[in-house]
């Protein structure tokens, strides 16, 4: 539910799309920011704040003009840090009102609440129309755990290493086409999609 800002355009519904898909990934306090329906910075902390500062030092000029989600309240102590940022919607499941008056000057800067922020077992389909008809599908809401992972290499990775595998396998699978992701520390390191 939007609560705050200007009207919503089709680019910024498709990129709110995207960056509440992504955000539902997370169980810890987890931050993304979308530019294009693509992740520009992602980070995973017990603070929030932190992952706000982690997922920003990514690629800063990217983040110009994106979409942020967060998956706990946005406060207004998060909020202050965010405000110095052309950001175009801020994707949260609770919105303080400390926090809205803290954008209430930015009317370009949409808040969106989503309320609880659906689990992965939440079942759903997904839409495209197509010219003369429509694709649909089952979400792709599986999570890759640990003991699905097959280690084929003679160096074993250490357990920090499996952690950061498996938070850069969710960022990636939002990532389009021939997507790589570095991770490091829970947090995105670089991130690239596919080009031409």
């Amino acid at each position: 539910k939007k609560i705050q800002g200007k009207e919503l355009s089709y680019n910024n519904i498709n990129d709110v799309t995207s960056a509440y898909e992504l955000i539902r990934e997370f169980e810890m306090p987890a931050v993304a920011i979308i530019k294009h329906a693509n992740p520009c910075g992602v980070a995973e902390n017990t603070n929030i704040n932190l992952a706000w500062k982690n997922a920003l030092q990514t690629d800063p000029i990217s983040s110009f003009g994106g979409i942020v989600a967060i998956n706990r309240e946005l406060d207004q102590k998060l909020a202050n840090k965010m405000k110095s940022l052309f950001l175009e919607v801020i994707i949260a499941p609770k919105i303080s009102i400390e926090a809205q008056v803290v954008f209430k000057n930015k009317p370009n800067v949409r808040l969106i609440q989503t309320g609880k922020v659906l689990s992965k077992t939440d079942a759903g389909l997904l839409m495209k129309s197509i010219r003369g008809g429509m694709l649909v599908q089952t979400y792709d809401d599986n999570i890759i755990k640990k003991e699905d992972l097959e280690i084929v290499t003679k160096k074993l990775p250490t357990k920090k290493q499996i952690e950061d595998l498996l938070f850069a396998w969710k960022v990636v699978k939002h990532t389009k086409s021939n997507a790589i992701v570095y991770a490091k520390d829970l947090k995105t390191v670089g991130i690239g999609a596919g080009q031409m």
